[in-house]
């Protein structure tokens, strides 16, 4: 009978009587990817990290818009006349069609296409007579160079116009043309609370040049 103390014994001999045996942790078969972790490649090195940015660029601010309602873009020459009213002259000519003396304020496009027709200088201008109203005045067929009409300068008094044309002639034995002249002066103002006007008049006579 062999002694209860000595049975845990026994494993430990027979292990040690196969003496050329050696024991081995078991590892996964290298072709067996389950399980396995890939790794992620290293980083291939880029440019220098510590170079300083590049500084954006501020766009280029957009170029000013023209306005619609400047004298550039109406076609018209900004007259310094005077007054209190702004006057845009839209020509003056000493050669038209048009052989009276007149004093025309003109508020419709179809008036105004009339006069413009019996003018006979060119193009007609586009007006806008919501906002404005075009005054005319022509001296009448001359039998000379060296006369001329034009719109002075206007004032408006209480929606009143008041609208001053000077004459202007040639000085007597002044040389000039001897053909016949038909002057005429064309502006534009403001309607804006215009109710009526009236003509003043003045005449002057010039120097010889």
């Amino acid at each position: 009978m062999i002694p209860r103390g000595s049975v845990a014994l026994i494993p430990v001999l027979i292990l040690a009587g196969c003496g050329g045996t050696t024991m081995r942790v078991a590892q996964d078969d290298p072709a067996d990817d389950s399980g396995s972790v890939a790794l992620a490649p290293a980083p291939e090195p880029g440019p220098d990290s510590t170079a300083a940015p590049r500084p954006i660029e501020a766009p280029s601010p957009a170029p000013a818009r023209t306005n619609p309602d400047s004298l550039t873009a109406q076609g018209y020459a900004p007259y310094a006349g005077g007054g209190d009213v702004e006057v845009r002259r839209i020509g003056q000519w000493t050669n038209t069609g048009i052989n009276e003396s007149r004093r025309l304020v003109i508020r419709d496009a179809n008036a105004w296409a009339r006069f413009w027709a019996e003018l006979g200088v060119g193009e007609r201008p586009d007006i806008d007579f919501t906002q404005n109203l075009v005054v005319a005045v022509a001296a009448g067929q001359r039998p000379s160079g060296g006369y001329e009409i034009a719109v002075q300068r206007v004032s408006q008094t209480n929606g009143a116009l008041s609208i001053e044309v000077q004459e202007t002639s040639p000085g007597p034995n002044c040389m000039s043309s001897s053909a016949l002249t038909q002057p005429v002066d064309v502006v534009v103002l403001p309607s804006v609370n215009t109710r009526g006007w009236s003509f003043i008049e003045h005449q002057e006579v010039r120097g010889c040049r």
